[in-house]
């Protein structure tokens, strides 16, 4: 019944997909991060359905474009890009590590949250423009990236060292059963990368090439700006990771 709940769980924190109220103890949250990337999943498989049916229908490519830059926005509540937000204002006060980190718990946005986010919607609008052009395989690599950033992302949580001993990721790290949630993630990355390889073996080793070079980063960032990692970091990982990822299919797609 605990992996069950811990399933609900991952879903009703990570999305705004409709999950049933149950009554939560502890130790129902032991699988939430092994299941947190079933998440993407479901982004993914959104995407390719309305640039799938978008085309059936002839919907101009600004249209197209600009939905798919929503779809994973409404899916997930926005939680991750609000982490992104704050991770960009804290790197961009230039403060010390506990300032960076007052910054990262206020619920107030600065200019530089402002700034980045429109940075970042707009090149993710260019990547996009290229990649949705009818091609099934490439499509579906791209769809595939939400599951793999929120493995990656799963990983880096549970075994990076926290910030911090308080806030929503710390809770669930700490609850988590962590031999078998690596083990839960390392199987659905071995999973995701067996199905990117059919797609493209060579868009496949670009992406995995460019997601191991963001984690990289981030564990220097985190570990040298913050002393670890925070519930925002996670999110900001995500973001970064996925338009990283995009943009890479969007180069291939060029070549």
């Amino acid at each position: 019944m605990s992996v069950i709940k811990s399933l609900v769980i991952a879903f009703s924190m990570y999305s705004k997909i409709p999950m049933p109220h149950l009554e939560l103890e502890e130790k129902d949250m032991r699988y939430v991060m092994g299941f947190f990337p079933l998440a993407g999943l479901v982004i993914g498989a959104v995407i390719y359905g309305w640039v799938y049916i978008s085309g059936l229908l002839n919907v101009p490519d600004i249209s197209r474009t600009l939905v798919l830059v929503v779809i994973p926005v409404l899916i997930t509540g926005g939680i991750h890009i609000d982490g992104y937000m704050d991770t960009s204002d804290a790197l961009n006060s230039y403060g010390d590590r506990e300032k960076k980190l007052d910054i990262l718990k206020d619920s107030h946005i600065g200019a530089f949250a402002v700034i980045r986010l429109l940075m970042y919607s707009a090149v993710y609008y260019a990547a996009y423009i290229i990649v949705q052009k009818p091609d099934n395989m490439r499509l579906l690599l791209l769809a595939l990236t939400f599951y793999l950033s929120r493995i990656i992302s799963g990983l880096a949580a549970v075994n990076f060292r926290g910030a911090r001993n308080n806030g929503m990721l710390h809770t669930f790290t700490s609850a988590t059963a962590g031999k078998c949630v690596n083990v839960m993630l390392v199987v659905q990355l071995i999973i995701c990368v067996i199905i990117m390889c059919l797609c493209s073996v060579t868009g496949t080793v670009v992406v995995i090439a460019v997601s191991f070079i963001v984690l990289l980063y981030y564990r220097y960032m985190a570990y040298k700006q913050f002393g670890g990692v925070t519930g925002d970091l996670a999110g900001y990982l995500l973001c970064v990771s996925e338009l990283c990822m995009t943009i890479a299919v969007a180069v291939i797609a060029l070549l």
